[in-house]
C-alpha cells in the first residue's frame, strides 16, 4: 500500500493511495503547476507487461476523455514515466454507494431515486453521444461528491459499440452480481445491459439486499438467468409501489421489456417526486400505578392535595416575577400599594 506515495509522475505529486482495484492503484495527488487536487490512476507494473491490460487501460482514458457530463468523472491528462502508465482525473471527495450501504444497510428511497436518475443521465449521455456502454455499473463505481452529486467512475470495462472486443483472461467482464442475463450468456451487449445493472443497484439501495445469490458462481449465474426476482418491497414494506415497479422494469430478464433508453428511466424516477420520510417518535406511555405498584385503571385516578405539615410560608419572589412587575405593574399589586388617584387626592375624613 502507498508504494508510490511521495513520488512524482509527470507534473503531478502522488500524496496517498485512496483506492486499489484489479488493474492498479488510485492516488490522491496534486498538479504541481496549478496546485490542483487530482486523482491519479496508475496501472500495476505487473499488468503493464500484458498487452491486453495496457490496451484496456489506454482505452479507459480515451473513453473518459470523450465524455462530458456532470455525473461522469472528468479526465485531465495521461502519460507514461519510468514504465508506469497513468492518467489524471478530477478528485471526488466523498463516499461510494457501496460504503454507504455498508454503513447504513439501505439508502432512503427518495435519495435512491435521485441517485438513480443521475446515474441514468450519465449512462444516457455516454451512449447517445459516444455510443459507449459502461458494462460494470455497481455501487463501488458510483461516488458522491461533497455536494451530493453522483459521479460514475471506472470505465475500465467500457466499450464503444462497434469496436473490437478485448477479452481479458477469458473471464466474464463486470461484477457478476450486477451482470445482465445476456451478459452471463455472452451475448452482444447494448445500453440495456447498463440499465439492468442500474436496476440491480436501485434494488440494493432500497432493500439492502442483492436480488440474486448463490453458493457458487454456477449457482449464482443460474439464478440470474432463471430465478424470479423477489420484489424489493418484500424487504422494505414502506417502499413506494411506483418505485418498485420502475426497478422491476429496469431488471426485466428479457431486455426487450426493459427501458429502451436510460433517459426514460431517469424521467420516471424524477416523476415520482419522492420526499424525505418523516418518522414519528414512538413514545411509550406507561399506565399509572399506585404505591403498591399496581396498575390504576384509566379514568379512576384520584389526585389528592398534599397535606400541609407546617405553617404556610411565602415563597421568595423570582427574578421573572420582578421583571413582570416592572413591565406590567397593574397585574402585580401588593397590599400596601394604593391606586394612583388615592395618592393624589386625600380621602375625606
Amino acid at each position: 500500500m502507498n508504494e508510490l506515495a511521495g513520488q512524482s509522475l509527470g507534473g503531478y505529486k502522488l500524496d496517498e493511495e485512496i483506492g486499489r482495484g484489479s488493474m492498479g492503484m488510485v492516488y490522491r495527488g496534486r498538479q504541481i503547476a496549478l496546485g490542483r487536487e487530482v486523482a491519479i490512476k496508475v496501472l500495476s507494473q505487473a499488468l503493464a507487461k500484458d498487452a491486453s491490460y495496457v490496451a484496456r487501460f489506454i482505452r479507459e482514458a480515451q473513453i473518459i476523455a470523450g465524455l462530458n457530463h456532470p455525473n461522469i468523472v472528468q479526465i485531465f491528462d495521461a502519460g507514461q514515466q519510468n514504465g508506469l502508465l497513468y492518467f489524471v482525473m478530477e478528485y471526488v471527495q466523498g463516499p461510494t454507494i457501496a460504503s454507504l450501504l455498508q454503513l447504513d444497510g439501505t439508502i432512503p428511497q427518495y435519495l435512491a431515486a435521485e441517485y438513480g436518475a443521475q446515474i441514468a443521465d450519465a449512462l444516457d449521455s455516454a451512449y447517445r453521444e459516444r455510443n459507449v456502454i459502461h458494462r460494470d455499473i455497481k455501487p463501488e463505481n458510483l461516488m458522491l461528491d461533497r455536494w451530493g452529486k453522483i459521479k460514475v467512475m471506472d470505465f475500465g470495462l467500457a466499450r464503444a459499440m462497434g469496436l473490437q472486443k478485448i477479452t481479458v483472461a477469458r473471464t466474464l467482464v463486470g461484477s457478476i452480481y450486477y451482470a445482465s442475463p445476456e451478459q452471463v450468456w455472452g451475448y452482444t451487449l447494448d445500453n440495456r445491459s447498463d440499465i439492468y445493472a442500474l436496476g440491480v443497484v436501485l434494488y440494493e439501495m432500497v432493500s439492502g439486499h442483492r436480488p440474486f445469490a448463490g453458493r457458487s458462481l454456477p449457482e449464482l449465474t443460474q439464478a440470474i438467468v432463471n430465478s424470479p426476482v423477489r420484489p424489493p418491497g418484500s424487504y422494505t414494506p414502506e417502499l413506494s409501489a411506483e418505485l418498485e415497479q420502475i426497478i422491476l422494469v429496469a431488471m426485466a430478464r428479457d431486455r426487450n421489456e426493459r427501458y429502451e433508453q436510460a433517459m426514460l428511466l431517469s424521467r420516471d424516477l424524477r416523476a415520482l417526486n419522492l420526499k424525505p420520510e418523516t418518522q414519528l417518535s414512538k413514545t411509550v406511555i406507561k399506565p399509572p400505578v399506585n404505591a403498591n405498584g399496581q396498575q390504576i385503571a384509566r379514568g379512576k385516578t384520584t389526585i389528592q392535595p398534599p397535606k400541609r405539615t407546617g405553617p404556610l410560608e411565602t415563597l421568595p419572589q423570582t427574578n421573572t416575577e420582578q421583571q413582570q412587575r416592572v413591565q406590567n405593574p397593574r397585574k402585580h399589586k401588593t397590599a400596601n400599594q394604593r391606586p394612583l388617584w388615592q395618592k393624589i387626592f386625600k380621602s375625606p375624613r
